[in-house]
């Protein structure tokens, strides 16, 4: 830059800070009125009015950008001086404090929102682990892996009397075809009870129950198959190595199995082999003694006694007809006593078991509904006695799919294999495999229009 234009410029700037500095000098002694003292206190900068407005008029860049920055209080009203107050920090002050005045919330409401919130969590964590569970369940109640139906049985002329198709997922008999549900899960229920049996195990099934439960409709079906039908059941070493088969009593299955092959197990061959091959995979086996833990979980189950027996919980002879809440021993003997010198006695046992599992049903079913829980807590009183291959998810998925949409224990089917009864060693029943058929296509299958 030119000597002469740096002499002009520093004689500007000293220009302006005479002027700046006289004006100071002269606004200095004057005597302000108390007003004037107030006024000029809330002001930051006091400077002269002409200089303000010089710097004003020049176009700086940074003018706007500051102004926004500052956002400043500007009174230009005063005709010598000017006051300026920057205003964005007080702002911000008293904000903080009206927002933080605001939004304090008393003790009692942070406690409340504190409790809210951990309830809100915990039905979060209730809700994701229920469908987990339930998602595991249907996994695993829907297999029908491995069927293999073979049905030997053959019309007035000879011929074969039912067709098989696609190893059994598809059936034709009686001029309709049928279609294998695989919506109908099973679970076999089982009551045992010790008996003398030779090496085995002690232990016979004494109550035979298959639920199936379709998941799509909601669909419930209780089958009873009577533990004296005669079929071809299974005998084991030991070690668990198949030995041969042996045309006995259902109720044999059980005593069969071992620490290798679970009695449940074998009880659920032996009933496949009764349906042609149909799988059987899930099963809950129970000792009849243990039972009285079950009911008095509820409270005891309520009916009109099919039987005169001397009640031990009661003290005193229950007459046939009478009303009576069983509770305790007299549980097992409701649902066991027989007597063993009439030959079809068992039948009238299973229409006092289905008596009571359709009074149990109805008395756990309302509650089960409103609370899933009702019946995984069940399940958890007695599954450390049983002998099952359920565990919570399967309890869970069953659980909630035969009672979305049941709307009570009425709706339930109960269905019951029956057949000639022949006096052998035993009582021994034989089915006739044209009902063992057409029930199960009945309950397993379904029409194709």
């Amino acid at each position: 830059m030119p000597n002469s234009e740096k002499s002009n410029e520093n004689s500007m700037l000293t220009g302006q800070e005479e002027a700046i500095s006289t004006a100071s000098e002269e606004y200095e002694p004057l005597e302000k009125s108390p007003a004037e003292k107030q006024a000029t206190e809330e002001f930051d900068y006091i400077v002269p009015a002409e200089t303000y407005r010089q710097h004003k008029n020049k176009k700086h860049k940074h003018h706007k950008k500051r102004v926004e920055e500052t956002n400043s209080t500007v009174d230009e009203s005063a005709e010598d001086y000017v006051f300026v107050t920057p205003v964005k920090k007080r702002n911000k002050h008293h904000k903080h404090h009206k927002h933080h005045k605001h939004h304090r919330l008393p003790l009692w409401a942070r406690i409340i929102i504190i409790v809210l919130s951990v309830i809100l969590g915990l039905i979060i964590i209730a809700g994701a682990t229920f469908y987990i569970l339930h998602e595991i369940g249907r996994s695993a109640m829907h297999n029908y892996d491995g069927i293999d139906i073979t049905i030997p049985l053959q019309d007035e002329s000879g011929k074969d009397a039912a067709g098989v198709l696609d190893e059994g997922r598809t059936i034709k008999y009686g001029g309709k075809t049928y279609r294998l549900n695989e919506d109908v899960m099973t679970v076999t229920f089982i009551g045992y009870n010790e008996n003398e049996v030779g090496e085995s195990n002690n232990y016979m099934a004494d109550a035979i129950y298959i639920a199936a439960i379709d998941d799509y409709t909601g669909k419930t079906t209780i089958l009873g198959v009577s533990r004296d039908t005669m079929l071809d059941v299974n005998i084991y070493s030991a070690d668990g190595q198949f030995i041969n088969t042996e045309k006995t009593q259902l109720s044999y299955a059980y005593s069969y199995g071992n620490d290798k092959v679970k009695g449940g197990e074998n009880v659920n061959t032996s009933l496949s082999r009764l349906f042609f091959g149909l799988p059987f995979k899930n099963y809950f086996a129970i000792d009849l003694a243990s039972l009285e833990e079950l009911n008095e979980a509820i409270g005891g189950v309520t009916l009109t006694s099919m039987l005169t027996f001397e009640s031990e919980e009661y003290g005193r002879t229950i007459e046939e007809g009478e009303e009576i809440t069983l509770h305790g021993k007299d549980v097992e003997k409701y649902v066991r006593s027989r007597d063993i010198e009439v030959l079809d006695s068992n039948n009238s046992r299973m229409d006092r078991q289905q008596q009571y599992i359709k009074a149990f049903l109805a008395s756990i079913i309302p509650a089960a509904k409103k609370d899933i829980s009702t019946v995984t807590n069940l399940f958890g009183v007695v599954s450390d006695n049983a002998d099952t291959t359920l565990d919570l998810p399967k309890v869970t998925y069953l659980a909630t799919a035969a009672l979305s949409k049941m709307r009570n224990a009425s709706e339930i089917q109960y269905v019951r294999l029956d057949g000639q009864i022949k006096e052998g060693e035993h009582a021994e029943m034989y089915l006739d495999d044209k009902d063992v058929l057409e029930t199960m296509l009945e309950i397993f299958y379904t029409p194709v229009e």
